[in-house]
This record gives C-alpha cells, structure tokens and sequence, in this order.
C-alpha cells in the first residue's frame, strides 16, 4: 500500500474537505454568519476536497497543512457569507465582509483544525512506513488475511536425495556383532 493509491488519496482528501467544511460552517454560524444553505455547503464540499486532493500526494510540512487549512477556512467564509439566505448586513459594514470576530474565530479554528489534519497526517504516514518495513511481514499477513487478500506462497520442499541401492548392500553385508573372527597365523 503505498500514498499514492487512488482509494487512499480520495479517503484522505474526503476527511480534509468534511472537516474543514463541518467546522467552519459551526464556526461560521456560532460568530453570527448564519446557516449555511446547502448549495453553499455542497460546493463547499466539492472545493475544499479538489484543494486536498491535488495536494495530498505526498507527505506535506506543517506549515503547508496549515496554511491550506487557513486558506480553505477563508475561502469557504466567504462561500458561507456570499450565499446566507436574508443576512442584512451590520451597520458600516458590506455584506460577506469579514467582522474582528468572525476573522478572529476563522483564524483560530483554521489553526487548531490546521493542527489537527498535519496530526492525521503525520500518523498516516507513519503507518504506511511502518507498514513498509521488512520487520513487520507478520503484521502485513495479518492484515491481507484479514481483508482476504492474502494467498499464501509455496515453496517447493526439495526431495532427498535418493541413496544408492549399493551402500545398503554392503551395510548389510559386514556384521560387526560378536567376537572378532579367528584368524590363520601363519
């Protein structure tokens, strides 16, 4: 198994995007942006798990997991802001513009969820090289027999080697049993 699998990179990229999606629409409605609409939350989606998926190739730096994260939170706020249903804008301000309190919340909850993925992260891809190391051949038989995909390989058990009829002859043949035979002194 290695990161580049199709089927690992779309799981990683799917957690990214729904938990980026699910905290920032809390986020959002608890700084007073108001519900999310479902269009807006369905394209939400969509964007946030394309962004993941062009980046999780391979293994990322904090750094780029957190700004990504930042990024995303910025982005789907205004995504969230552009598209709430009858939300009237607050004195002096336009609407889907970011408040002191809505910037403030976006930014902590992109950095503790930020945080949180490059935790995810870091644990995935320490399992995938342990996973790889030659010491674990027991870990990855169990594994394949647990999701069936194990099927055990043979090996051919060489056969003796066949022993000569004429060595049993002769083994036959000598006895030593007894007393020495008498000999002609001669």
């Amino acid at each position: 198994m290695s990161a580049k699998e199709p089927a690992l990179r779309l799981a990683r990229a799917a957690i990214f995007a729904m938990v980026c999606l699910v905290v920032s629409a809390a986020g959002h409605g608890f700084a007073g942006g108001g519900q999310v609409g479902p269009t807006a939350f369905a394209v939400g989606a969509l964007g946030a798990f394309v962004l993941a998926f062009a980046l999780n190739g391979r293994e990322r730096a904090a750094e780029v997991v957190l700004a990504t994260t930042t990024v995303a939170q910025l982005l789907l706020h205004e995504l969230f802001a552009r598209s709430a249903p009858g939300m009237v804008a607050q004195l002096g301000q336009h609407h889907g513009h970011l408040t002191f309190g809505m910037t403030l919340v976006h930014l902590v909850v992109a950095m503790l969820t930020g945080w949180w993925m490059y935790r995810g992260e870091s644990a995935v891809w320490l399992m995938l090289r342990l996973y790889a190391m030659a010491p674990l051949p027991v870990l990855r038989r169990l594994f394949a027999v647990v999701t069936g995909t194990f099927t055990p390989v043979r090996q051919a058990v060489p056969a003796p080697e066949p022993v000569p009829h004429v060595v049993w002859e002769i083994a036959a043949a000598i006895h030593r049993r007894g007393p020495p035979a008498p000999t002609v002194a001669g």
